[in-house]
């Protein structure tokens, strides 16, 4: 048997090491899937979902966003996106017009109707962001939410 071929002993594969519980993403995914999972439920009633109320509050933050914009601070991929905004689209929360200075480009914007939706349903929405840091002082959320957007950073392309 060659020497490359020989099983490997007395060492530990990353594998055999990795704890998915000491692994940070692992709770990220877990935090995020379980305020999608409630915000889902609560959102509902609405005609609304996690990924709808993601592209209301990143629209509230501009007067329009072109499709790349949007997609980015959603988190959401373009395809993804272009449906769900054809949704909203059709139910009259948001409007698509070209855009003024690049005819391949779109802009998005909300409706007045979109923006009375947003404003009915982001109570219930901060309610679920003070459920998650309950019990958290607001120095700590602070630094917290500093720590995220330095993570933010490193991983930008």
């Amino acid at each position: 048997m060659s020497r490359a071929a020989k099983p490997a002993r007395n060492k530990q594969s990353f594998a055999d090491t990795f704890r998915l519980d000491n692994h940070l993403f692992y709770y990220f995914s877990q935090v995020l899937a379980r305020r999608t999972r409630a915000l889902n439920a609560q959102l509902r009633p609405f005609g609304l979902d996690y990924a709808r109320w993601r592209v209301l509050a990143v629209l509230n933050e501009a007067a329009s966003m072109s499709m790349g914009r949007l997609a980015d601070l959603t988190s959401v991929d373009r395809t993804t996106l272009t449906r769900t905004l054809g949704m909203m689209q059709a139910e009259g929360l948001v409007r698509r017009a070209p855009n003024a200075t690049d005819r391949r480009g779109i802009d998005i914007s909300l409706t007045a109707k979109g923006r009375r939706l947003l404003e009915t349903i982001l109570p219930q929405v901060l309610a679920q962001t003070e459920r998650a840091i309950q019990g958290f002082a607001a120095d700590e959320v602070a630094h917290l939410r500093g720590l995220l957007a330095r993570m933010v950073d490193n991983l930008k392309p």
